[in-house]
């Protein structure tokens, strides 16, 4: 038993799955790393930003060894992007990243998902490197 209990710490100690809605905040060009469970399957997502211009964000995040970039801005409707969990047949989990609050030192994120698939996904925060 003691020995099962040793094998599993390090997954004990590292893992805190957040509740959703989660808010956290970033520096510019500081990461916040996050593990995704669904299905079985353990995606990996990156986020940072690092351009904040005319009341224009720029985001770059890489989701399942993929990088991407997006903009956004300090309207209702264009401040927030969607992030595909998986693609299956019939349904399509989204993770939805929202901007807050924009100033040119300290960016405030909140993530979130659909009601029905929040039981099913769990995210790990690694914290912020």
């Amino acid at each position: 038993m003691n020995k099962l209990f040793f094998l599993f710490l390090p997954f004990i100690l590292n893992a805190a799955f957040i509740n959703l809605p989660y808010k956290f905040s970033l520096k510019k060009d500081q990461i916040a790393k996050f593990k995704i469970y669904y299905d079985k399957n353990i995606f990996d997502l990156k986020l940072r930003w690092t351009l904040y211009k005319n009341e224009v964000l720029t985001v770059l995040y890489n989701y399942d060894k993929f990088p991407y970039q997006i903009t956004l801005y300090n309207k209702f409707g264009l401040n927030y992007f969607g992030v595909n969990i998986a693609s299956y047949p019939g349904f399509n989990p989204i993770l939805y990243i929202k901007v807050n609050k924009f100033s040119s030192n300290l960016v405030e994120f909140e993530m979130y998902l659909n009601k029905k698939y929040n039981q099913k996904i769990k995210i790990d925060y690694k914290g912020s490197k």
